[in-house]
């Protein structure tokens, strides 16, 4: 996958740790109840959303591991390899396959946990994974999810320790990372000195003609230091000009632009200069815009439904349920692919976000066929193949609405 005799490069960093997932909790039992948020930023459990692990243990007023033990009530199902950033890219990299390079740059802790997500990154099929090594726990997020939860479309929250990441700064990425004709950063909310320095390393990658997609996750930190205040994105919240597309859920993106409306939040991005940007909001349809700059053409503000075959498949199979833990890292996986392929085939002509979407969208909703983000392929190109009759579903769905 060439552009313009340039070989397809995808380059990302930002957040990847050990997901430990509970997969068959209950949002509604007495001791979750107990442990929900009564306002923003107090270290509360909120379905949907993150919180650090030191906050909600000043919450419960327990050590973490117990108040842990008593939400969950046993042991985790399973342990898997998480984050937005290693998640979306290692969605791109199996659809993708040999026709792009794709690689990770991050890091990992001196534990066991690192040992781990080592390995598994190994199981992927990266160009490369780059891992700066610091002294400490590797990142973590306790995944509880509900598959009963917003009837029977399932939910999850996470409790998030930091660990050694938030050792890891932009001093870490060498002037390779941004010899790429896509940048992304997935997820930096949960590597602090990575975030606090977004813009510049925005402008860095768009100086080496790289295209910056940010797909953002739910900003804790901010939330705990400026309770229901706007949310900045860069220091002095200036980096939106120079992203060409963001990625975000519906509270991401009204905390971020501090708006109460998807519609209004969209185009307060766009205003402020993002090039694009899509909305996710769970079960519920995506909405996207772009303003015509930057690699993406026009495209008026406008909502596409989630793939039905998925959630009829679901509902006539419920054994095949995974949970829904990195449906919208591999949303982001999914766009990121389309837009790849799309600079690839058309050297110069603008990207169709649309097209993103319907790929994201269809890369989200199968992640509810696994327990945990990450797929693991049996053979190359098994996804694209698993993916490819959902995608045509879709697109028989989306012109039956037309």
């Amino acid at each position: 996958m060439r552009e313009g005799g340039r070989f397809m490069v995808v380059h990302g960093t930002g957040c990847c740790l050990a997901d430990i997932l509970y997969a068959h909790s209950d949002f509604s039992a007495p001791a979750f109840k107990q442990a929900l948020s009564r306002r923003e930023g107090d270290g509360g459990l909120s379905p949907g959303r993150l919180v650090f692990a030191e906050d909600f243990e000043r919450f419960t007023g327990k050590p973490y591991e117990a108040a842990l033990a008593e939400i969950t009530g046993g042991p985790p199902d399973s342990r898997n390899l998480g984050g937005p950033s290693i998640v979306s890219l290692a969605h791109a990299a199996q659809v993708l396959g040999g026709a792009a390079e794709v690689s990770y740059y991050g890091m990992r802790g001196s534990d066991e946990a690192g040992d781990f997500v080592e390995a598994a990154l190994a199981r992927l099929p990266l160009k490369e994974f780059r891992l700066t090594r610091k002294e400490g726990a590797e990142p973590r997020t306790d995944v509880i999810s509900d598959p009963h939860y917003d009837n029977g479309h399932g939910e999850r929250t996470f409790i998030n320790l930091l660990g050694a990441a938030s050792r890891f700064g932009p001093d870490d990425l060498d002037d390779s990372f941004f010899d790429a004709r896509i940048a992304a950063f997935g997820g930096t909310a949960l590597v602090p000195l990575l975030h606090d320095s977004l813009t510049s390393l925005l402008k860095r990658a768009g100086a080496r003609g790289a295209v910056r997609v940010v797909n953002l996750v739910y900003d804790f930190r901010g939330e705990a230091a400026f309770p229901g205040k706007k949310w900045k994105l860069g220091v002095e919240d200036d980096a939106y000009p120079f992203i060409d597309l963001l990625i975000a859920d519906k509270d991401e993106a009204l905390k971020t632009s501090g708006t109460s409306e998807t519609e209004d939040a969209l185009r307060w991005f766009l205003a402020r200069g993002t090039g694009a940007a899509i909305i996710t909001d769970g079960s519920r349809p995506v909405t996207l815009a772009a303003a015509g700059k930057g690699v993406f053409a026009p495209a008026e503000l406008c909502s596409l439904p989630v793939c039905e075959a998925v959630n009829q498949e679901l509902a006539d199979y419920p054994e095949r349920r995974g949970d829904t833990t990195g449906c919208g890292d591999n949303f982001s996986g999914g766009v990121i692919a389309s837009l790849a392929e799309q600079l690839a085939a058309a050297p110069g002509a603008k990207a169709d976000l649309r097209e993103c979407a319907v790929q994201g969208t269809v890369a989200g909703g199968f992640a509810c066929f696994t327990i945990g983000g990450a797929f693991y392929e049996k053979h190359p190109g098994e996804k694209r193949g698993l993916l490819a009759p959902y995608i045509e579903a879709y697109r028989k769905q989306l012109a039956g609405i037309r």
